[in-house]
């Protein structure tokens, strides 16, 4: 290579559009192609591919210049090499064709329909043309229209064609679409939020634009201009963005049946593909037969010449929306239309296999005869045609220009094939093109080879090999070649020997010991060998000289015998099977063993390969059993108390689905690891160890050459314990802290259980509380139900998990149980604990929760504590309420001031016992109800009543609402209830006493009879003498 020429040539040279090099980079770079089908139809049976043909006898074939009318299909997938081979078509032709022969070459050009008329309007046959009309036409087609006022043009011309269509897209056939559905779909292509979505970048109108406008990369466009399903497809999430934003009921109604109905969106598809070839013929000004039209007067200005016509087109798809019409005049045969007079025309088109069978309607289909089928990969059993593909590329790009132009003035001689001088990559391999030698560098001949078979079965065209293989390698050359080889390829099917022996190195670093493998398996032989040549030493095949260039360590090789030069072609073959035979000769001890280190060695050579983790299937199920085993031992062998990890916290990292305490980086299930082991060689050898243990030693260290692996395993756990200590207790530099929430929650639990009723206050706790039993009470109290369900909650299976989190969390566990009932508590430790988290007043902000604990396990006590304390503001306001309106009820009553004393409160019950015993003897019927019950309950709980008021006033004065939710656990509203119902009934008594005695008051006669005076005057006395102890009462208790 030549690299100051290399830097600024390589990305021009490389450019995956060939219709866009220069002729001369074109030429210099070819190769000629060998693996082409030439058939009368379009698919290749078995039968076809037997016979292969090389461009020149293709040539030969499609290309004789007679006078018969001939159109040739070349079809073949993306990237295949279409463009190339007809470009080597017009260059064969502009060197070997007769003067009467004419060879219009439409290119790519910027793969759009204008690009394309504009190569057409520059031509002198076009500008020629007797018709200035149909000229000044395809001049205006041509024109630059801004990128968002075309797209908008495309966009109306659909709805504007769907509005005057009947459903059949006027192809007079069968309707696609009801007459319905259409006028619905027209309102739907008005609705603003739709119209958005199918203009966004990369949606259909975008597709369309980028097609037959301006091309906005030089890259290759070969999407089809049409809709897809997916544009259509709707979700019900945009189906209520429509409704929120008013859309029209026709609009919502087709989204409706949009959603989820794929047969209904490819329906709606189809029908709007329909119009897209009129859509472009409107936004361009052309009609149907205009190319057709031009074609047609080319040919007969050129027969009235007497001339011929070559006509390649490289890309069909880049005539979108008029490919229809000029393929019809293409393939019109000169024989039909004799009073014409059109020479004879030669067509060869390109085409990609999908436009082919998705675009070319029948009747097209029919009519060619002819088809060149390039495969996808054409350099299927040629190795040598890769090889020399590769080196005149990487020639190309160490030569000037003018060095190209020279070459070409000379014809392109062959023998005066131009050669780069090397200044970087000397003895990195060359080869040979006729007698000039092409130097290799940044690959060597088993490099491409590698690289090749390590592509992709559809990627190994000449584009894809360009674009992944050639340029990514060459651009990390010219970077830094002590890094090189940057990337990873994974080293499947290769003797290990040579690896192990790297890996096993102590001296260097992982980088390093990669970097050497990779180089001498892929640039190299794979193996140790070492011998001279010429005075020069190879190591696996390589010159010691290129080690040293490229940084990398030398490793005592296996002298050998120099190897017999052979013919190249059979050299490569020679050497491949050589290869076969020693990695299926090498000893394997155990299929899953093998399967494992395969897989791992692919994991950590290949940065973007995934750890096969997860999966079910025989080949990786050792691989995860290794993955448990590690956490097994991991668990088995580190004393976790002696590192101060309470195992509670052990357990609740056991006890976690998917949690593990050390897992791999970059595995294709994802899982909680508090340690991340690196896809490292030091990895490698303790994955290698656990997979022998269980495999080899049938989960023993009882097994060859166990002693290295079981030293191996200590040492890495040793190393790797503190980090995983650390991990356990600690995640974002937070310590765990779930211990503390479940002690908050177990204070809870006892407090609304009414186990906290001596305690003033969250302050005055002790940890004490939480090692006594305490069963849940029953729901008999006098207490809200808002206060009831929460102790209900508390009281479930999530409050035994705390209450058993607070026992089990410093209990020291005796012999080899690891949970045990039986309580053997670090007292110390505990009793500091609690009384920080009695310091805190039992209250946590949501930020001082760990809530995204990544163990669930641990995060349930935190999810728990905080559904607790959501619940205590609502509880305490709903206790609060009902006590108030016990009070309210009292103050009416009675007067609270004076009930200070159990004698004040009997006092009120003795008056009211005077009451009822009055109202018997005066025969009211208040006397009737027997309220000796209730009254006596309120006579033997006096000292409770007064106790519950005053614990109900001083609750109004307290601001912490945990010290409120201790207070309100005595349940005062239990008495107050209990006391609020008596004066309560004996208020509604006393009034319905009041209205009975006016009552009897008013039916008093006072008429002129004495001895009914006499009669009711006694009765007058004594209702008079009840009225007075009853207002006795009301002066001495009722407040007013």
């Amino acid at each position: 290579m030549n690299k100051e020429i290399a830097k600024r040539r390589y990305k021009d040279v490389l450019r995956p559009d060939v219709i866009n090099n220069s002729q001369g980079d074109f030429l210099a770079t070819h190769v000629p192609m060998k693996n082409l089908y030439l058939t009368d139809h379009a698919e290749l049976s078995d039968q076809d591919r037997k016979s292969p043909m090389t461009e020149e006898r293709i040539y030969e074939l499609v290309l004789p210049l007679g006078e018969e009318d001939q159109f040739v299909l070349v079809k073949g997938p993306s990237g295949a090499g279409k463009s190339h081979l007809i470009r080597w078509f017009y260059t064969m032709l502009e060197l070997r064709k007769p003067d009467s022969e004419i060879v219009l070459f439409i290119r790519r050009a910027d793969n759009t329909l204008k690009g394309t008329i504009r190569q057409l309007i520059e031509l002198p046959e076009v500008k020629d043309l007797p018709d200035r009309e149909l000229y000044k036409k395809l001049s205006s087609a041509s024109t630059r229209i801004p990128e968002r006022e075309l797209k908008n043009t495309i966009y109306y011309h659909f709805v504007t064609l769907i509005e005057s269509d009947d459903g059949t897209a006027g192809n007079g056939e069968e309707r696609m679409i009801s007459n319905v559905d259409r006028k619905h779909l027209i309102t739907l292509l008005q609705n603003d939020l739709f119209k958005k979505r199918l203009m966004a970048e990369s949606g259909p109108v975008d597709r369309i634009y980028n097609k037959f406008a301006e091309n906005k990369s030089s890259d290759v466009n070969d999407e089809v201009a049409e809709f897809k399903c997916r544009d259509l497809e709707i979700d019900s999430v945009f189906r209520d963005e429509l409704m929120n934003a008013g859309a029209d009921q026709k609009a919502r109604k087709i989204a409706d049946r949009m959603v989820g109905d794929d047969e209904f969106v490819k329906k709606l598809a189809d029908y709007m593909n329909l119009f897209v070839e009129k859509v472009i013929q409107r936004c361009t000004g052309l009609e149907p037969g205009d190319l057709s039209k031009v074609i047609e007067e080319i040919r007969q200005e050129l027969f009235r010449q007497g001339k011929n016509l070559t006509i390649l087109i490289e890309d069909i798809t880049a005539v979108s929306g008029v490919d229809e019409s000029l393929l019809d005049a293409l393939l019109t045969d000169r024989n039909g239309y004799s009073d014409k007079k059109m020479c004879r025309i030669n067509a060869v088109v390109g085409s990609t296999d999908g436009y082919y069978r998705d675009k070319f309607r029948a009747n097209i289909k029919g009519r060619i005869k002819r088809f060149v089928n390039v495969p996808d990969d054409v350099f299927d059993g040629d190795q040598t045609g890769l090889i020399e593909f590769f080196a005149r590329y990487l020639n190309v790009i160490s030569l000037e220009e003018d060095t190209i132009s020279k070459w070409i003035a000379v014809k392109a001689d062959a023998d005066q094939y131009p050669v780069h001088t090397v200044t970087i990559g000397e003895g990195w391999g060359k080869y040979k093109v006729g007698e000039k030698e092409l130097n290799l560098f940044p690959f060597s001949e088993h490099a491409i080879l590698y690289l090749y078979n390590k592509q992709d079965i559809n990627k190994r065209n000449p584009r894809a090999l360009m674009r992944e293989v050639l340029e990514p390698y060459l651009a990390d050359s010219l970077e830094d070649l002590h890094r090189f080889p940057v990337r990873r390829v994974s080293l499947e099917g290769v003797n290990p020997d040579l690896r192990n022996t790297v890996y096993n190195r102590t001296d260097l670093e992982d980088g390093t010991k990669l970097r050497l493998v990779q180089f001498m398996y892929i640039w190299g032989n794979g193996t140790n060998h070492v011998y001279e040549e010429d005075g020069i030493k190879y190591i696996g095949g390589i010159p010691l000289q290129v080690y040293m260039e490229l940084g990398l360590p030398i490793i005592d090789g296996k002298e050998v015998e120099k190897p017999v030069v052979e013919h190249a072609q059979e050299k490569r073959a020679e050497e491949a099977q050589k290869r076969d035979r020693e990695t299926s000769s090498t000893v394997v001890e155990n299929e899953q063993v093998t399967n494992v280190l395969r897989e791992v060695d692919r994991w950590i050579e290949d940065v973007n390969y995934k750890l096969n983790i997860g999966a079910t299937t025989k080949s990786v199920r050792a691989l995860n059993d290794v993955r448990k085993n590690m956490n097994d031992f991991l668990y088995e062998v580190i004393d976790w108390l002696a590192e101060g990890v309470p195992i509670d916290v052990v357990n609740k990292v056991k006890e976690t689905s998917g949690a593990f305490l050390v897992a791999f980086e970059r595995q294709t299930t994802e899982s909680n690891a508090f340690v991340i082991l690196p896809a490292s060689i030091e990895s490698r050898k303790i994955i290698e160890a656990f997979v022998r243990w269980s495999e080899v030693g049938k989960k023993s260290w009882d097994f060859p050459g166990s002693t290295d692996y079981l030293y191996r395993v200590q040492r890495w756990s040793e190393h790797i314990k503190p980090e995983i200590v650390k991990a356990i207790m600690q995640y974002n530099g937070k310590t765990v802290n779930y211990f503390s929430y479940a002690v908050a929650a177990e204070f809870y639990r006892l407090i609304l259980n009414g186990y906290c009723k001596e305690y003033k206050n969250p302050q005055n706790l002790t940890p004490l509380l939480l090692l006594r039993k305490f069963p849940a009470v029953s729901a008999e109290n006098g207490h809200t139900k808002a206060w009831n369900d929460l102790r209900k909650m508390v009281n479930d299976s999530d409050g035994e998990k705390s209450r058993t989190c607070v026992l089990q969390y410093f209990n020291l566990p005796q012999g080899t149980a690891k949970v045990s009932q039986n309580y053997v508590m670090e007292y110390t430790v505990f009793n500091s604990q609690v009384k920080k988290v009695i310091n805190t007043g039992l209250r946590y902000a949501e930020e001082e929760l760990q809530l995204d604990d990544p163990v669930r396990k641990r995060r349930e006590y935190s999810i728990y504590l905080k559904k607790i304390q959501d619940r205590i503001e609502g509880v305490i306001q709903e206790e609060e309420r009902a006590i108030n309106s016990k009070l309210d009820v009292m103050r009416q009553l009675v007067d609270l001031d004076t009930l200070e004393e159990d004698e004040d409160v009997r006092e009120v019950i003795r008056e009211i016992k005077k009451f009822y015993e009055q109202a018997n003897k005066s025969h009211i019927s208040a006397a009737i109800h027997d309220r000796s019950d209730l009254i006596g309950k309120c006579q033997r709980n006096a000292g409770m009543i007064v106790k519950a008021i005053r614990e109900a006033l001083c609750i109004q004065d307290i601001v912490d609402p945990v010290e409120k939710l201790i207070r309100l656990s005595k349940d005062p509203l239990k008495d107050l209830s209990l006391f609020t119902e008596l004066l309560s009934t004996v208020d509604s008594d006393v009034r319905k006493t009041d209205q009975e005695i006016e009552k009897r008051m008013g039916n008093v006669s006072l008429g002129g009879d004495n001895s009914v005076e006499t009669k009711y005057a006694r009765e007058q006395m004594r209702i008079r003498q009840c009225r007075e102890n009853m207002e006795a009462v009301k002066k001495r208790h009722v407040g007013g």
